[in-house]
């Protein structure tokens, strides 16, 4: 037997903190639509159903519920506002994350045309992240952690990526 027919350094490219009621809420393309739909501005079940239809994503308003809920399990939406009418009570819901997609799904080649930034930024990110993890409060916030020891580095992104959020909101 010879040896392996192809064996290269696979190198990370991309950070994703997730869960796993995050990957479910994230598991159907429907669901990252409606994500999507909701960057816009809060709606309501009915308005989301209609959203999808004109983008070409018939669902039944049930459907869509369905799928509110699991995103809601997941973290992913809330419900920013509720109304009466005619008895009835309507929820508005309002996602909890920014979700960026983009049709060409990436920059080509973007790690060698951007190299010089990447790195740049990469350096200037290991600085905060060993901030973060330095900080006396993340130590207290690993104390109260069940399994911190396991979970050091995914807490310590999670606060950069809500930092991150709130950067881009402000």
């Amino acid at each position: 037997m010879s040896g392996p027919l192809i064996e290269k350094q696979v190198r990370i490219r991309r950070v994703t903190t997730i869960g796993p009621q995050v990957a479910q809420g994230l598991a159907d393309p429907a669901r990252l639509r409606i994500l999507e739909v909701l960057s816009q501005k809060p709606m309501t079940a009915e308005e989301i159903a209609k959203a999808l239809g004109g983008a070409g994503m018939k669902k039944a308003t049930t459907t869509v519920r369905h799928h509110l809920e699991t995103l809601k399990k997941a973290g992913l939406v809330e419900a920013s506002r509720m109304v009466e009418v005619r008895g009835a009570v309507m929820k508005y819901y309002s996602p909890t994350i920014r979700a960026y997609a983009c049709e060409a799904q990436s920059v080509p080649d973007l790690d060698a045309r951007a190299a010089r930034i990447i790195a740049d930024t990469g350096a200037k990110l290991a600085r905060v992240l060993a901030g973060v993890q330095a900080d006396k409060r993340f130590a207290t916030l690993l104390e109260k952690e069940k399994e911190a020891g396991k979970c050091k580095e995914f807490l310590a992104l999670e606060i950069m990526n809500a930092a991150l959020a709130r950067a881009i909101s402000s």
